[in-house]
């Protein structure tokens, strides 16, 4: 018997094409839960949603994003103004730089609380409680949801993963998370997917550390490993969206150097992943390589899902894939080909080094430049050296990122409670 209730809130799940991780999650949640409903906060209005077993409440992001929008979100800002504890949070707005961005930050926050509070308020006088309330990003909402506990006396518990972009306040503009500080002292436990996100925590809020944890994330096994390539071009491999944070720019004029310094080198670079910047790295690359002809290759794959991205790892060899991130949170494109035993090359930023390492690739210093990091990439040129490297990342893999453990034993986590505080919150204004 799975008696219990779980809401589980997504940024857009079961729509869109990102989160694709929680599709292996729900599968070990659902057997630890009675009832999981899944609540994204967004989607695209006539948008087609993957298929899932679980019933979508669409309500909070039809209130948030509807036609009406404008008089929800401003009845709610007032009503969050009179409700919320706010006043040290704006200190800390107007004590930091970029004011005005921290200050949308504090009223967008503000808004969406108040948004959900009544979103879950709404769902409790239709007679649908639940047990647990997990967020799968550290979100705003999650204000709300603590409202709504602390107004109605509810046994809710609430809990919530932490990532990357919306864990580390430093990646804010103004280096401001809205309403961060009641959110963490309030809430019954933080699942960082990262050491590095937990190490953050806990030296952000010392006096709260008991409630932090780390529950990694995974990905399946695929059932092969990536062949080697036995000879021809060097073969590199990324795996992102094309945005400015992934800099990409920087893969191409590391291999045009590598290509500039050897006249007898060849090298292929395979990406898969769309986004804003694809056309520009494309050309960018067509530029760099044209003076080289074939001796410089880049390949496009656009957009895959995760089983198409996995036949391409079933039929193409790789000598190793490349991240040169500026910022992340735990590169899951690491864990997946790290599960099919390609060696990486990756920058050391946020959860990173926690994948890579001296066994399995190349983990290059954040700011590394355009010669580290063809450095990097011609280690993998000496094939025979690498057979050691393409082992140890099934290796790896296998020890920390089966996502069959993984998200076994957190959704075991999640249903018995354990890890959770015993909401004795602290004063906020203890909390630096």
């Amino acid at each position: 018997m799975k008696p219990q209730r779980l809401l589980m809130v997504t940024s857009l799940y079961p729509y869109g094409t990102g989160e694709a991780f929680v599709a292996a999650e729900l599968e070990h949640l659902s057997q630890c839960f009675g009832n999981i409903e899944l609540v994204p906060i967004f989607y695209e209005p006539g948008g087609a949603a993957r298929p899932v077993r679980q019933r979508v409440d669409l309500a909070y992001a039809d209130a948030r994003w509807g036609a009406l929008r404008l008089p929800r979100v401003a009845g709610a800002l007032l009503a969050a103004l009179l409700r919320y504890r706010w006043v040290a949070d704006l200190g800390s707005v107007l004590a930091g730089p970029r004011k005005l961005d921290s200050l949308k930050e504090l009223v967008r926050a503000l808004y969406r609380a108040r948004m959900f509070e009544r979103f879950l308020a709404d769902r409790e006088r239709a007679g649908e409680g639940v047990d647990l309330i997990y967020y799968y990003w550290l979100l705003p909402e999650i204000q709300g949801a603590l409202a709504f506990r602390k107004a109605g006396g509810s046994p809710v518990r609430i809990v919530c993963r932490a990532h990357g972009g919306d864990l580390y306040e430093y990646l804010k503009p103004g280096g401001y998370a809205g309403l961060r500080r009641s959110i963490v002292a309030g809430i019954d436990a933080i699942y960082t997917i990262s050491e590095d996100g937990l190490r953050y925590l806990n030296r952000r809020f010392p006096v709260l550390a008991p409630k932090f944890h780390t529950a990694r994330l995974g990905v399946a096994d695929p059932g092969f490993l990536n062949v080697q390539p036995p000879g021809g071009p060097l073969s590199l491999v990324s795996c992102s969206f094309a945005v400015p944070g992934k800099r990409l720019h920087l893969i191409v004029d590391a291999i045009a150097h590598l290509l500039a310094a050897d006249p007898t080198l060849e090298v292929r670079w395979t990406h898969v992943g769309d986004g804003p910047l694809l056309d520009a790295v494309r050309a960018r690359a067509a530029d760099a390589f044209a003076a080289f002809g074939a001796r410089g290759q880049a390949v496009f794959k656009g957009y895959l899902t995760q089983p198409a991205l996995m036949a391409v790892y079933r039929d193409e060899g790789f000598d190793a894939i490349v991240n040169v991130s500026d910022t992340e949170g735990i590169p899951v494109s690491l864990m997946e080909a790290g599960a099919a035993g390609i060696p990486m090359i990756a920058t050391d930023v946020g959860g990173t080094a926690e994948i890579v390492n001296a066994a399995n690739g190349v983990l290059i210093h954040a700011d590394a430049d355009v010669a580290t990091i063809a450095a990097a990439m011609l280690r993998f040129r000496d094939r025979s050296a690498a057979r050691a490297w393409r082992k140890s990342a099934r290796l790896h893999w296998e020890t920390h990122f089966d996502a069959a453990a993984n998200y076994g034993g957190f959704a075991r986590t999640l249903a018995s409670g354990q890890g959770e505080s015993d909401r004795t919150t602290p004063d906020l204004l203890s909390i630096p």
